[in-house]
C-alpha cells in the first residue's frame, strides 16, 4: 500500500482515534501540556483581535486536533476571567471526527467548565458550514503534522509491504507533478493540505486559521519521519519491526511551512504570521501580560507556576524555536 494509506491506518483509525495520553503519561509533550497558560495565551490573542475589530463578538471559535479539550477548556476560563461580559455571546465549537475523542473532550468540558457554556461537537467542517458561521477563529495545535504524507526520494515513493516492511517503488505521474509543485527532491510530501484549505474557506467568508507546529519554513530535502514512544524518538527506517510501533505509538513529520502556505493561498488565503513560538507567545499573543494578571490575583506560588510554565513554552532547546506559529485568512 501506498505510505499515506498506512499512515492513515496507523494514526487515525488506531492510534489518535483511541483517545491518546499527552504529557508526562503518555508518548510526548505538546505545549497544551505546561498547563492553562497556553489556552490562555490563545484567549488574550483573540481578544487582542477582537478589540481591533477583527472579529466580533458573536464570532465561532473553533478547534481542531483537540484531543482531550484541555486548551478550548482553558481558553473558555480565560475568557471567563479577562472578559466575562462577552462570554455568552461567543459561539465554541469542536472538530472531531472519533467519537472516543469525543466522549473523552465531553468529560473534560463537563469537569472543568460545567453547563455554563455549550460547546458543539462537530465531526467535519462540512457540519461546521451546516451551521452558517458569520466568522470563525480557528486556533490548532500539532494537527498540520498529522495529515497523511507520502515519502519520496527522487523519482520513487515509499510503500509498504507485507509485514509491516517498507520499500520503495515508481511515483506515479500525479506525486511527481505535486511533488515538483512544492519543489521536493527528497523527503514528505503531505496530502490534503489543500482540499482542507479549500473545506476551510467554504466554511464562511471571514475564516482565520491559526496554529503552532514543528518544522521549518524551507524544506530540509531529507526525511523527518519519526516514532514516538514513551518519550524516545525512533527513526522510522532505522526500526526493524515496525508492527511492535503500529498504531501504539506517534508517527510523525516535519512540516514544510512554504508548501503549507501555498496550499491555502491556492484557495484564496492570505499567509499573515509566521512566528517562531516563542517570539510569537511573547510579541503576539502577549503570554507575559497573562502572566502578570496572575501575579496581580494569584499571589506568589501562581506566579511561580505561570512563569515555570512560560519557560516552558518558550525555551529555544524546547518548543520555543522549533515549533513555529502560521496564520492564514480568507479575509
Amino acid at each position: 500500500m501506498r505510505f499515506s494509506e498506512f499512515f492513515t491506518r496507523w494514526a487515525h483509525e488506531n492510534y489518535y482515534a483511541k483517545g491518546v495520553k499527552i504529557g508526562k503519561n503518555g508518548d510526548f509533550y505538546t505545549s497544551v501540556s505546561a498547563g492553562f497558560l497556553f489556552g490562555a495565551a490563545w484567549a488574550n490573542y483573540f481578544l487582542k483581535q477582537l478589540d481591533a475589530g477583527v472579529f466580533s463578538p458573536g464570532a465561532t471559535i473553533v478547534e481542531i486536533g483537540a484531543n482531550d479539550g484541555s486548551m478550548t477548556a482553558d481558553f473558555i476560563q480565560a475568557i471567563f476571567t479577562l472578559r466575562p461580559e462577552i462570554l455568552c455571546k461567543l459561539k465554541f465549537a469542536v472538530i472531531e471526527p472519533h467519537e472516543n475523542l469525543r466522549r473523552i473532550q465531553q468529560e473534560t468540558f463537563a469537569s472543568r467548565l460545567g453547563d455554563a457554556t455549550e460547546i458543539l461537537e462537530i465531526p467535519s467542517l462540512d457540519e461546521l458550514a451546516m451551521l452558517n458561521p458569520r466568522e470563525i477563529f480557528v486556533m490548532s495545535n500539532e494537527l498540520l503534522d498529522s495529515f497523511a504524507c507520502e515519502v519520496l526520494n527522487g523519482r520513487n515513493m515509499l510503500f509498504i509491504g507485507e509485514n509491516f516492511k517498507p520499500f520503495w517503488g515508481a511515483a506515479d505521474d500525479e506525486i511527481l507533478a505535486e511533488a515538483s509543485e512544492a519543489g521536493l527532491l527528497r523527503g514528505e510530501l503531505a496530502i490534503g493540505v489543500r482540499k482542507f484549505a479549500k473545506d476551510l474557506a467554504a466554511v464562511c467568508d471571514r475564516v482565520k486559521f491559526c496554529s503552532f507546529d514543528y518544522g521549518e519554513w524551507e524544506r530540509r530535502q531529507n526525511f523527518s519521519l519519526r516514532i514516538y514512544k514513551n518519550h524516545r524518538v525512533f527513526d522510522f527506517f532505522g526500526v526493524e519491526n515496525l508492527g511492535e510501533f503500529f498504531g501504539a505509538s506517534d508517527l510523525t513529520y516535519d512540516v514544510c511551512f512554504k508548501d503549507l502556505a501555498r496550499n491555502f493561498e491556492a484557495e484564496g488565503f492570505k499567509t499573515n504570521v509566521f512566528r517562531k513560538q516563542n517570539s510569537a507567545l511573547i510579541e503576539i499573543f502577549g503570554a507575559q501580560e497573562i502572566v502578570e494578571i496572575i501575579a496581580d490575583k494569584g499571589g506568589e506560588a501562581a506566579k511561580k507556576d505561570a512563569i515555570k510554565q512560560l519557560n516552558f513554552l518558550i525555551n529555544p532547546h524546547f518548543l520555543g524555536e522549533r515549533f513555529k506559529f502560521i496564520e492564514f485568512s480568507n479575509f
